[in-house]
Order: C-alpha cells, then sequence, then structure tokens
C-alpha cells in the first residue's frame, strides 16, 4: 500500500469523524447520545448503536462508490481500514481533550469491535469487486429477513439503559477535574474568594469551559489570535480579551467579572430593587447566566454547581445572600 493510499483513507477516516459528529448533533430528538459531563438516560440504545456502527460502513459504501466512479480502484484497496484510522482518530481526540475518564471503555470497545467487524466483511463481500456495489433485494426471504430486523430494532430501541454507572463515571471525572484546578489554580481562587459557594460556581465554570474548550482548542484560539489581531476569549476559563492572556490571568479575570456581578446583585437585593420573592435559587440563576449566555449554559452551570458543591463543600456554612 502506498503512502498516498493510506493518506487518502487516513483523511476519510477524519472526514468521517465529523460526519459522525454532524449527525449526532442533529440528533439528539431521536435519542442519540454524546460524551458530556452530566448523566443523561440513553433512551435509545439500538438507534445509538446503530449510528455508530453502521455509518461508517455506509461511508465506506458511498465513497468507495465515488472512486470507483472517479476510476480510482487502487484507492480502494484494503478500504476496511478506513474504519480503523476514524477509530484512531477518535481514541486521540477523546484522550488530548481530556474525556478520557466520561468514556465508557467497555462499550466503546464493542462499538469498535463491532465497526471493524461489519468493515471487514463489508468490504471483503461487497466493495472489494466493483460489480457487487448495488443491492439485490429480489428474493422474498431478503424482504422477510428486513422486516424481523426493522422489528427487532424498534423493540430493542425501547429499552432505557440504567444510568447509575455513568453517574458514578461523570462524578468521578467532576472530582477529578476539581482537584486538578485546586491543585494548579487553589491559591488564585483562594486568595480572591472567600465564600465557598462563589468558589463551587468558579469551579464550575472552569469545568464546563474546559470541557467546551479543551487544551487542544485553546492553543487553535491562540493561533488564531495571533493571526487575526482581534478578541478571542482566551485562557482555560475563556474571558474575552484583544490582548493576550494566560490560563492564569483568564481565571484572575473571570473571577473578578463574576465577582462583580455578585455585589451588584447584593446591593441590588439589599436595597430593595429585587422582588421579594427573590432568593438564593435566583441569585445563583442570575450568576451562571452571568459568564455565559444562554438557558442551557445556565443549566448546565448550575448543575454543575450544585454537584460540586454536595461532593466538595457538603458541610459549607456559607450563603450567597450576605457578604463575603
Amino acid at each position: 500500500m502506498t503512502i498516498g493510499i493510506i493518506l487518502l483513507q487516513f483523511g476519510l477516516g477524519i472526514l468521517l469523524f465529523f460526519i459522525i459528529n454532524l449527525i449526532g448533533r442533529h440528533s439528539y430528538s431521536i435519542g442519540y447520545i454524546s460524551v458530556s459531563v452530566f448523566a443523561k438516560v440513553e433512551e435509545a440504545p439500538a438507534f445509538n448503536y446503530l449510528i455508530r456502527v453502521l455509518t461508517p460502513t455506509i461511508f465506506l459504501i458511498i465513497t468507495a462508490s465515488i472512486l470507483y466512479g472517479l476510476k480510482l480502484d487502487e484507492f480502494v484497496k484494503d478500504f476496511y481500514l478506513v474504519s480503523l484510522y476514524y477509530i484512531i482518530f477518535r481514541l486521540s481526540f477523546n484522550i488530548l481533550t481530556g474525556r478520557r475518564l466520561l468514556l465508557n471503555w467497555y462499550r466503546q470497545f464493542i462499538y469498535w469491535l463491532s465497526i471493524m467487524v461489519v468493515s471487514y466483511f463489508t468490504y471483503t463481500l461487497l466493495i472489494v469487486n466493483r460489480e457487487n456495489l448495488l443491492p439485490d433485494f429480489t428474493t422474498l426471504a431478503n424482504e422477510l429477513w428486513i422486516i424481523i430486523l426493522i422489528f427487532l430494532f424498534h423493540v430493542t430501541n425501547n429499552i432505557r439503559l440504567s444510568t447509575a454507572t455513568t453517574e458514578k463515571r461523570k462524578e468521578k471525572y467532576i472530582l477529578t477535574m476539581v482537584s486538578n484546578f485546586k491543585g494548579k489554580f487553589g491559591g488564585i481562587i483562594d486568595e480572591r474568594i472567600r465564600n465557598e459557594k462563589l468558589k463551587g460556581l468558579i469551579y464550575a465554570i472552569l469545568i464546563i469551559e474546559n470541557f467546551n474548550r479543551p487544551k487542544l482548542a485553546r492553543w487553535v484560539e491562540y493561533v488564531r489570535f495571533y493571526l487575526t489581531k482581534k478578541p478571542h476569549t482566551l485562557g482555560i476559563m475563556q474571558y474575552r480579551s484583544d490582548i493576550y492572556i494566560s490560563d492564569e490571568e483568564s481565571i484572575k479575570l473571570g473571577i473578578s467579572k463574576i465577582k462583580d456581578a455578585y455585589k451588584n446583585e447584593l446591593e441590588e437585593y439589599e436595597q430593595g430593587k429585587k422582588e421579594h420573592y427573590y432568593d438564593e435559587w435566583h441569585l445563583k440563576s442570575k450568576l451562571a447566566s452571568v459568564y455565559n449566555g444562554g438557558s442551557e449554559y445556565n443549566s448546565d452551570v448550575i448543575e454543575m454547581w450544585g454537584i460540586i458543591m454536595e461532593k466538595m463543600y457538603p458541610n459549607t456554612t456559607d450563603f450567597l445572600l450576605s457578604e463575603e
């Protein structure tokens, strides 16, 4: 196999990675489950299995047909390796972006093994001979088996899987990240904040921002910042700036933004500008929205905040509706 074939097939594996992610982002309403820092019920296990296993196979068939059509038959040699390159790239991406602790490795291994088995047999039985690419459903037996498979798919897809192991995995990830951030940035946070509930908020934002923009993505942002000379969200706290800031500086600026909003809210509350039903829950919601807009971001921060307070500060006596 030449280097040109390897490079093309590896490039197709990367393309497959982005296509599956794109399909997943538009499939939440029908049960697609992606990697998340929160535990979610897997409502469509059959669908999730099929979309992860069969999408690479369909991709192989389509791209092989295109290559055959372009008279590039030599690039279809050992075409099942495209799926292997896809798996390698996805695994590398998850490790480099710090999502290793969030993965169900047993399930991932089942996905990878299934992908390779189906891809290999699809290649050897169908793709390797260009004449075989078009399906043949001329027999009643084939049609009967299709009906049976559809029935089994719908039955399996109605199964609801327990979230117990997922919750433990997410909780372990959160506690590990808080511990890591305390080791790296705890001094900065403790120096600027005494209220433990506000500390919990800062760690929640740190975890979510780091998850959404892992170190690899932040490196890209720094490169774009230097090339465009335009303001970007920089550092681990993703603080928008028109000058270079480090991770530590982004945390300092982020803390200042939260503390300013917190003090303003307290002043308005004490001066009676807030409604009579304004309580700590409303203040938490307000502070969660200060750093980044959007209802989904707000709910994610509040949920993460609650987990951190429960696990890391269970005995705190601090309140938000009081001065630090």
